[in-house]
Parts: C-alpha cells; structure tokens; sequence
C-alpha cells in the first residue's frame, strides 16, 4: 500500500459523514483541483485503509460519503451491486450481438 499523499489526506477531509451529507464529484474535484480520474484513484487508496466511502449515483442526489450507519453501508453497497448486474447484462449484449447480421441490416437500412 502506498503512502497517503496530499491529496488524499485533503479528500479524506472534505468527506462528510452519513448519506445525508454528500460531497459531490465536482465539488471534491473544485476544491481539490483534481481530475476525475485522480479523484477515483484516491477513493480507492482510502477504501483499502477500509474507510467506508459510499457513492451515490442517484442524478438528483448524487456525490461521497463516508457510512456512518450499518444501513447506509448495505445502502451504499447495494448501489454498486446494482451497477454490476447493469454491466454484466451489457457485456452479455455485447457478447450476443451477431456483426454480420447488424451490417446486412445496416446496408439495407442506413437508419437502422
């Protein structure tokens, strides 16, 4: 495990406890200055510190928090539970998808 740097000790601040108090994307990445992407990596360095740190993916209510409540946790990971089956059902699409099939119809219907 790497040593924690500024920024993740400047993240680990901001986070609010408890899913009433969540930190959005773009205010963690306005106050820190951080890409998304570094933002992620951070997330994830603090969650092998085993830091509960939920996120919400609703549109209307979305951002971090670090779980406060055995509820919030099963909450939080439900949300990612949820995430993984979406995925899994689109990889399963994918897999399915005949190529050929979709171009003859694509040559026959340029609007398909």
């Amino acid at each position: 495990m790497r040593r924690l740097t500024k920024n993740d000790v400047q993240v680990f601040r901001l986070l609010k406890k408890g899913a009433d108090n969540k930190v959005t994307k773009r205010q963690l990445m306005a106050e820190t200055g951080m890409s998304a992407r570094n933002l992620y990596d951070t997330i994830e360095v603090l969650r092998s510190l085993g830091i509960p740190i939920m996120a919400s993916r609703k549109a209307s209510d979305s951002g971090y928090y670090i779980a406060q409540t055995k509820e919030e946790k099963v909450m939080g990971i439900a949300q990612y539970k949820q995430q993984i089956a979406t995925e899994q059902h689109n990889l399963q699409l994918l897999e399915a998808a005949n190529l050929n099939h979709y171009l003859k119809q694509a040559i026959k219907n340029p609007d398909f």
